[in-house]
Parts: structure tokens; sequence; C-alpha cells
């Protein structure tokens, strides 16, 4: 069987450990016949060249990718006799006769009662919405579809009568990271005050992320005494939306509280862990994070928005606040750093949930089986 993987959506974002994870790990199987797809000049791009894989790329520009679609596809589907297409993450490739298994991390599209969208402008919505149809679309036109989320696997069933037997359920696994000498990010650390409670938000700008809010989050602790919690922001201080940020924090008396690092590279993430005291994910929806299971590896209590998503995910591992109330997520904050037992009873829980989750290798053995029981049912 030959498995041509498509890497093509995967340009930046956590989805880049997820991919460089599978390489490192498919890699070391002989008996495996793949071909790969990505995007020109991407760190998966650069991957693939330092293993010696077999890949073919597009750039990343509209008028390549339909010209890709149309006239490239096909001839290497043919050259590679390919038996089965597997996109790991992003709207799938469908070639007619050819197997395509899909995974899903599009989380708004199966939750279609939340307006995802609803900080974005009239004329943007329409645009995202048409992508969101397109992507729902070509998920549903899958073979198979892989989910991290269970959540999103049973409305799959429910919602679009995607047969449940053809879908699998494969929980992330936490990164194998390599350890390199990065002197640059030493210096970036530095504005860490390690002496306060650090909490990491490893994102970039999005509505969704809802970092918005945190200037509000340092002010009620700060009325209630705690001047001693930051909060750390894995984007550019000079991003417009940082400045903003950055302005509102001032106005509150807060800005000391607020770090932005700008993007950690997936190489720093150990060492980022070390200086910071728990992890903040406010998301409206998410598919999964790393954020999440780095916080159970790292041993870092994790504050989380109370959401379907989050606790089909997270169970009674995680400190589960309402998203949209500043006052709110600092009571959570401030509940967890007085009370011991609950600190301890929270670090038993994620213990106990991180045994549940595979190593990359097994990981990358469920994908590899599922791909051969799909095709195996769909030959037989």
């Amino acid at each position: 069987m030959k498995i041509l993987i498509n890497f093509i959506p995967i340009k930046k974002g956590g989805g880049q450990q997820v991919a460089s994870n599978f390489i490192n790990q498919v890699m070391k199987n002989n008996d495996m016949s793949l071909i790969f797809l990505t995007t020109e000049n991407t760190y998966i791009h650069k991957l693939l060249i330092e293993k010696h894989a077999k890949f073919e790329i597009i750039k990343d520009d509209l008028f390549s990718r339909v010209k890709f679609q149309i006239l490239k596809l096909p001839q290497i589907i043919i050259q590679h006799k390919i038996d089965v297409i597997y996109t790991m993450f992003g709207p799938g490739l469908h070639v007619s006769n050819i197997l395509s298994i899909t995974g899903c991390a599009y989380s708004n599209i199966f939750f279609p009662e939340i307006n995802f969208w609803s900080g974005n402008s009239f004329f943007e919505k329409i645009k995202l919405k048409l992508i969101d149809h397109y992507r729902l679309k070509s998920t549903l036109r899958s073979d198979a579809i892989v989910f991290e989320n269970e959540a999103m696997q049973n409305r799959a069933e429910k919602l679009f009568n995607f047969p449940k037997e053809n879908t699998k359920l494969i929980l992330p696994s936490i990164s194998e990271y390599q350890i390199i000498n990065d002197n640059g990010f030493d210096l970036v650390l530095e504005k860490i005050n390690v002496n306060n409670f650090n909490i990491v938000l490893l994102s970039g700008w999005h509505k969704n992320k809802n970092i918005e809010i945190l200037p509000y989050v340092l002010l009620e602790l700060k009325k209630q005494g705690y001047r001693n919690i930051s909060f750390v922001i894995s984007v550019s201080a000079h991003h417009p939306n940082s400045k903003k940020l950055a302005t509102k924090a001032e106005e509150f008396g807060v800005a000391e509280n607020l770090v932005f690092l700008d993007s950690v590279a997936p190489h720093n993430i150990p060492i980022l862990f070390q200086h910071i005291d728990g992890v903040g994910l406010f998301s409206l929806l998410e598919s999964f994070s790393n954020n999440i299971i780095e916080a159970w590896y790292f041993n870092k209590p994790l504050f989380i928005s109370n959401e379907e998503w989050s606790r089909s995910i997270c169970k009674k591992a995680a400190v589960y606040v309402d998203r949209n109330n500043a006052k709110n997520i600092a009571d959570k904050i401030i509940k967890y750093r007085c009370d011991s037992v609950y600190q301890e009873s929270l670090a038993v829980e994620m213990k106990v949930i991180l045994n549940n989750y595979p190593t990359p290798k097994e990981k990358v053995e469920l994908q590899i089986e599922f791909i051969k029981n799909i095709y195996s049912e769909k030959n037989n």
C-alpha cells in the first residue's frame, strides 16, 4: 500500500509540531511506502529535506494550489501508484477511486450553534463562513475522518450522519522536543519575573483565543490585592493588537504583569515551562491544543474555558473558568493559589489523564493502523 501524506495545509502554528512528530516517527519504519506533499519553504518542507524523504512541494498561492489540484496531483497519483491520501489536518484531497482519509481540527464546523466569527466584520464573516462551508463539505466527502476530540467525533455522526465506524478518535501525544542551545531565547526569558505566579498563553492573535480579556483579569486580581500574578503571551509586543493590550494594561496600572514573548519555537517549549507556573487557554472553541497536553506533561495547572469541547477533553484535569468573565477567571486563579489540597488533587488528575495519551510512536502506529483498516475494508 502506497500512502500520499498531505501536509500542504500545515504552514504554521501547533500543526507543525504534530506533523514533525509524525515525520520523525514514520521515517523510522522502513516498511512504509510514503510520499509527502508540503508547502514550499515551510518548517515541514525543511524537515522533509533533512530526513531525505520523498516529497512534492507547491507554492503558497491560490493559483499554484488550483494548478496543483487539477494537473499535478493526478500525475503524482499515477506516477507513484498511490492507494490512499491521508491529509493530517485541513481540507482533504479527493481523487476518483483513491481512498481519502482526513484528520479534522476545524472545531467550529461541528459546533454550528456557536457564533464563532462574531468578532469580525460583515464581509469578513461572509468570507469565513464560505470557507467553513468548503471545509465541512471537503471533510464529509472523505472516506474516513480522524478526530482528536470526542465531542467532535460524536457530532459528526449526530449532526451530519457520518458513519461512526468510519471515524477514529486518536488522542494527541506529547512532542519529542529537540534539545537546541538558544542563547537568544535565554535573553527573552529574562522578561519573566520568576518571583510571580506566571500563566502562559501560547497563542497567536485570534478573536477565538480571547487574549483581550487579560488586562481586565489583572485588574480584578489587583482589586483583590494580588499583584504577583502575571500573564506571559507568545505574541510580539509590536503587533497592533499587542499595543492596544499594553495601552489598556497601562490604563489599569497592571502593565508590569503583562509579558510579551513573541512566538516560541517548539524546541524552546521545555525551557519556557521551567519559567512559568500555569497555562491559560480561554478559547471559545478548539479541536485540541498542544497547550493542554503540555500543561499536563510539565505538571502545570491548566486554566481553561468551561465549554463542551474542553470538558470532553480535560475531564477533571483542569481549572474551568467563564472565559467572558474577568472576575471569574481571577477568582479561579486565586482559589487555586490559596488551596493546597486543590493543587494536589489537580496534580493527581493530570497524571491520571496523561496516562491515557499515546506516546509519539504509539500515535503514529494508531494512525497507520486505522489507514490500513479502512483500506482493507474498502477493498474487500
